[in-house]
């Protein structure tokens, strides 16, 4: 008990000695967690409105007049057999008109008297064809179906989706990543000064045969408090505005934005985290410099 009660004791007069630069690491790790925080549920969010827009996107096909029944039966056979469908609805000629009559109201039979609209199949993508690549390979395969005449899609829609989800997710993963990479620096630097305000104590511990790992673990719990106290500064800040956002803004979408409990747990356990690693580093290097 008197040796736990030693750790703590020394881990705070560490933190008390290197106060400034404990505080500049605690003010470093909540600002990377706030960022990192803010990415996560920005992301999750772009993410459901991507889905929802790729969701939107459908392959149709359009068949040839001349088609039997039988025929236009073959053609949905053959269509649900290609890999990436996953279903397939059927629109008439008639229903293309009315269709048509909906979105310009216009009756199209009343200007051309007659319905130039093919019947055409809608077809509906599973969830890993719906990218560029994936939905460009789809329909080439339908469009190789005999009795299709063309085959549509919204590829510049799906090509555009692609191309800036991957240039946001690279952006604001190196940003991330270089705010952490800054606060283990901090820690790491904190925790060397705390050793060197702590050499002579570190060589009394070393003459009565102190272990290494005795003489780290004061260290190692100061990192580790560093870490929880930005953490826990973190998660506080983005509670507190996501729930002042709500309250002022009074917008039930943005309720859909709020994250679980278990994400604010999941950034104080990080923060830890990083604490303790950037600490264990630091003394690693700096207590092996003092005990040889």
């Amino acid at each position: 008990m008197n040796r736990i009660w030693f750790v703590v004791k020394e881990a705070f007069s560490g933190l008390r000695r290197a106060k400034l630069s404990a505080f500049f690491s605690i003010v470093m790790v909540a600002l990377s967690f706030i960022l990192l925080g803010t990415f996560f549920i920005t992301s999750s969010q772009a993410e459901k409105f991507l889905d929802y827009l790729k969701n939107k996107v459908e392959i149709e096909a359009f068949l040839s007049d001349s088609l039997s029944p039988d025929q236009v039966s073959d053609v949905r056979r053959s269509i649900l057999a290609v890999p990436g469908v996953q279903s397939v609805g059927f629109v008439s000629k008639q229903e293309a008109a009315e269709i048509f009559k909906k979105e310009f109201g216009q009756d199209i039979t009343s200007v051309l008297d007659f319905n130039p609209l093919p019947a055409s199949f809608k077809i509906f993508v599973r969830d890993s064809y719906k990218n560029a690549r994936g939905m460009a390979t789809l329909a080439a395969s339908v469009g190789n179906i005999p009795g299709v005449e063309s085959v549509k899609y919204r590829k510049i829609l799906l090509t555009l989706i692609d191309q800036r989800v991957r240039l946001f997710y690279w952006i604001m993963s190196a940003f991330g990543g270089a705010l952490t990479l800054l606060s283990i620096f901090l820690v790491y630097n904190s925790m060397r000064l705390a050793i060197s305000y702590k050499k002579r104590i570190i060589d009394t511990m070393k003459l009565v045969g102190a272990s290494r790992m005795f003489v780290r673990m004061p260290f190692i719990l100061g990192g580790m408090i560093q870490g929880i106290s930005g953490g826990l500064i973190a998660a506080g800040v983005i509670y507190g505005v996501i729930s002042a956002a709500i309250y002022v803004l009074q917008q039930d979408i943005l309720v859909q934005a709020v994250p679980p409990l278990k994400f604010y747990a999941v950034i104080v356990a990080a923060a830890a985290v990083l604490g303790l690693l950037s600490t264990m580093i630091a003394t690693r290097r700096y207590i092996k410099e003092n005990i040889s």
